[in-house]
């Protein structure tokens, strides 16, 4: 297994003492390792795809607006 190092400022370790610092690393690490592999999954997924970066934030917009018109439309009820 792998060893990292991480030094923690003694004023957070002071202001959290009962905190087990080793454990919090540990998730970190793991979740940025998670976090890494769904984009390597994403990008394997989508390699043929022929949408173009601009037409993905078009259609993220898109998405947006449906969703918070959809919102508005049920608090309004």
């Amino acid at each position: 297994m792998g060893e990292l190092t991480i030094k923690i400022p003694e004023r957070v370790t002071q202001e959290f003492p009962e905190v087990e610092w080793s454990k919090v690393a540990e998730r970190a690490v793991l979740e940025e390792f998670r976090k890494l592999a769904s984009i390597k999954l994403f990008d394997e997924l989508f390699k043929h795809s022929e949408l173009t970066d601009e037409d993905c934030l078009k259609l993220g917009k898109e998405v947006n607006r449906a969703v918070r018109l959809r919102i508005e439309k049920e608090l309004t009820k």
